[in-house]
């Protein structure tokens, strides 16, 4: 009798849980702070804020033991779908800036973990001698003053970099 409670329950379950495994939410084009001057050389580059992780560090003095929140990883795609690059988006446990990305200019895609709204694709726009930089982990306050067709949103709301306006079809 436990067997027939048990297969129900599970055949019930597994549709639910399906359901979870879908395609990441993808947001509007983001690309580099349009008020900011472009820098010497020929790429630009990409920083993302994504999810943070807490991992415990056991090998303090002590026996202390010290919580730190490196970035998730992420992947880079070509606006084809093909793999450019993973990025750790750490160097260690305690690394907790996110990792600058050198990149020819173009258009790709980044998937990544949001605090939020969990995996994301987002397109952005790397432009010669710039900065893109894409906040995922809720911890970015644009200024106020900005329009809100100035910035891309998660679908909570939550702004997570300057929209792109002139995305080119390919890289």
């Amino acid at each position: 009798m436990k067997i027939k409670y048990i297969t129900l329950i599970g055949s019930a379950i597994i549709p639910l849980m399906s359901g979870c495994i879908s395609n990441p939410t993808v947001l509007s084009p983001v690309g580099p702070d349009p008020a900011s001057r472009a820098g010497s050389g020929l790429n630009g580059s990409l920083r993302v804020f994504s999810a943070t992780e807490t991992r415990a560090d056991e090998n303090t003095p002590s026996g202390y033991h010290g919580y730190f929140h490196p970035h998730s990883g992420y992947d880079i795609k070509d606006q084809s779908g093909n793999g450019v690059k993973y990025v750790a988006n750490h160097a260690s446990i305690m690394d907790e800036s996110p990792d600058q990305v050198r990149l020819p200019e173009g258009n790709y895609n980044i998937v990544a973990q949001s605090a939020c709204c969990g995996l994301v694709t987002v397109p952005v726009r790397i432009q010669q001698g710039k900065t893109t930089v894409v906040h995922l982990d809720g911890n970015w306050s644009p200024s106020s003053q900005l329009s809100p067709n100035q910035l891309v949103h998660l679908p909570d709301g939550e702004s997570v970099g300057w929209s792109s306006a002139t995305m080119i079809s390919s890289n």
